[in-house]
């Protein structure tokens, strides 16, 4: 069940925002007088299918209008509605006024007070929603209850204008508003149970007394429920603050007395209003110095030293880091037991290692010696023997082999010297 009026007013914009949806209207201070007289300005907002409120609202404006200035004429009260009346509810307004001025005859009348009051009742018809004044007087019955936001005189006063706008709904009459008793009764149920409850014990009855003793009542509830809230975040931090400040004062002061302050035990600074040994800063920093000296100074063990060669194999074979291991330990053992060193071999393979670990173990290799190398005639034999039996195969084939010419190059050479010898 929704209300047709809710408990707090929409907001609607200000003359300054949209100063095209206002009129100006001149009015008077004193009813009656002369149009000498003191007169004031006031705004009233154009009406063209609207929400209920502001239909009330115009309407209220209207019968202001009317008062001050003493429009006391249909045809001036007419006029004032047709320039603050647009769109469709203008021309339900003209329709209504046209049929309330034509007689049976077909004649038309002069505008009266009467037929702009038909003409009114007929552009609310079309405002309000269907049985608005039954759903809204079911709803403030049973649905209507005290925001957190309102305090308990601002609820009665909203409580008043929701009653004071029923005259103006749909069919409703002076009778249609609720009694002074009924709206004792509207905004005690309306008030949180806890509050229902306290009169209950204090054998307090808000319907047998007037409404000043009931909303006096939820003031005294209210101040009291007000002193035992929450401190909020700034009065948090308020607080915290005049703490250190007071604990910084009773620190420079040690002969005062600080048991009221120090909660708090710390094995490196004793009584302290601020923290216990679990959450000193002090020594959470030592420990971690500690820890980072002790990490320095590991000791040795197989699985470091398995981590090392793995390490070193990424950028070399494994088996090649295995056996310059084994060469180290022997020369070691040698060491140990007195005896030669076993010869270091001329290759040795020293893998750069980039590791930042200190148990890594550099094997510096034995430096290479440049061998010269000696001249080997070889392959200029080899390539001259190919070249003399290349031509003794195309004379073969060619049928110019000789026996001088069939003879190996070596052989020849042999006799010759043979015979020089």
């Amino acid at each position: 069940m929704l209300p047709v009026l809710p408990l707090i007013p929409h907001k609607t914009t200000s003359v300054e925002e949209e100063k095209g949806k206002y009129i100006a209207f001149e009015l008077k201070t004193r009813v009656g007088q002369p149009s000498e007289s003191t007169k004031y300005k006031k705004y009233v907002r154009k009406f063209e299918e609207g929400s209920p409120q502001e239909w009330i609202d115009m309407m209220r404006d209207l019968e202001e209008i009317w008062t001050q200035n003493s429009m006391t004429g249909g045809t001036d009260r007419a006029s004032t509605v047709r320039a603050l009346v647009r769109g469709e509810s203008a021309v339900a307004f003209e329709t209504a006024l046209q049929d309330a001025r034509t007689t049976e005859e077909g004649e038309t009348t002069p505008i009266s007070l009467e037929h702009v009051n038909l003409a009114l009742k007929a552009v609310t018809d079309t405002t309000f929603p269907h049985r608005a004044l039954e759903t809204q007087r079911l709803w403030m019955n049973r649905k209507m209850f005290k925001p957190v936001e309102l305090t308990t005189r601002q609820m009665a006063a909203s409580i008043n204008r929701l009653n004071n706008s029923l005259s103006f709904f749909p069919n409703a009459t002076e009778a249609s508003k609720f009694s002074e008793v009924e709206l004792i009764g509207l905004l005690e149920w309306s008030l949180p149970v806890t509050w229902r409850a306290k009169f209950d014990l204090d054998g307090y009855i808000p319907t047998l007394h007037s409404k000043t003793k009931l909303i006096e009542a939820c003031e005294a509830i209210e101040r009291s429920e007000i002193s035992l809230e929450k401190p909020t975040k700034e009065e948090s931090n308020q607080n915290h603050k005049f703490v250190k400040r007071s604990a910084a004062r009773n620190s420079a002061e040690p002969n005062k007395k600080q048991k009221s302050v120090s909660k708090h035990y710390c094995s490196e600074h004793g009584n302290n209003p601020t923290h216990s040994t679990a959450d000193c800063w002090t020594l959470q920093n030592r420990s971690k110095t500690t820890n980072r000296v002790q990490k320095d100074h590991r000791s040795f063990s197989n699985k470091n030293l398995r981590n090392e060669i793995n390490l070193l194999s990424k950028a070399s074979s494994k088996k090649k880091i295995l056996d310059m291991y084994a060469s180290v330990i022997k020369r070691e053992q040698a060491k140990l037991d007195g005896k030669k060193k076993p010869e270091k071999r001329r290759k040795t393979i020293a893998p750069e290692s980039e590791s930042d670990d200190e148990m890594s173990v550099q094997v510096i290799s034995a430096p290479k010696k440049k061998l010269q190398k000696k001249p080997n005639n070889t392959a200029n034999v080899i390539a001259e023997e190919r070249e003399y039996q290349k031509k003794l195969k195309w004379l073969k084939d060619h049928g110019e082999l000789t026996g001088e010419e069939g003879k190996n190059p070596g052989e020849e050479s042999s006799g010759d010297e043979s015979s020089s010898a």
